[in-house]
């Protein structure tokens, strides 16, 4: 079992760095002098424009499961709940594409991670965690439906200590205003592969997700 305790250490590791979260709110942003729907394009999209990044909010649940050479089911995982602080960036739309520019923000929080054999719980703890995500970039085409929803077939989906990023992820958004800030409610469910200790594993993410803008 020796080699099975080496992954469960360093799955909680993987889980610890690849989505712990949890609440650390910052201020919503101050209203600017434009109010939403202004400026609209020529279809009358209401999104065109330059926004400021004013944060993220993130719901969800990360799990890594993988099966060790005594045939034991390994499983970790990490329950996701976080507000992002110190956002930075940029978000430009025009009739067609989205493209962000120096995405960044930090989080500083507590996670709890979870680790089982054989679907009996073997360990559990709760730690502190800061990190800030380094600046990021991204262009995906977009469609506005319905002015209240935005369909993208190759977004870019990051988490805070994700070994690279998935791209090519389709995500639908909901829209709505909150005074001049754009609200984007999504849901993102995705896997990766990856490998612990040399057992090949398999990361399955889902997340509410709420992504604010303010225009500049």
């Amino acid at each position: 079992m020796t080699r099975t305790y080496l992954f469960l250490a360093a799955c909680a590791a993987l889980l610890f760095a690849s989505c712990t979260k949890g609440p650390m709110a910052g201020p919503d942003p101050d209203p600017t002098v434009t109010p939403p729907g202004t400026n609209p394009g020529p279809s009358g999209n209401k999104l065109t424009g330059t926004w400021k990044f004013a944060g993220v909010e993130l719901k969800g649940q990360s799990v890594t499961s993988a099966t060790d050479m005594e045939g034991n089911t390994l499983k970790g995982v990490t329950n996701t709940d976080y507000i992002s602080i110190e956002n930075k960036g940029t978000v430009t739309f025009d009739e067609r594409m989205m493209i962000s520019k120096e995405i960044s923000y930090t989080i500083d929080t507590k996670v709890n991670s979870a680790t089982y054999i054989n679907g009996e719980l073997v360990a559990s703890q709760d730690a502190p965690w800061r990190m800030t995500m380094p600046p990021s970039e991204s262009k995906a085409a977009y469609e506005l439906k319905a002015n209240d929803s935005l369909y993208s077939q190759g977004a870019t989906a990051s988490f805070p200590g994700m070994e690279g990023s998935m791209t090519g992820q389709p995500i639908a958004s909901k829209l709505s205003w909150k005074g001049d800030t754009l609200v984007l409610k999504s849901r993102i469910s995705f896997s990766k592969t990856s490998s612990v200790e040399g057992f090949p594993s398999v990361i399955n993410y889902n997340h509410d997700v709420i992504t604010k803008l303010v225009r500049k």
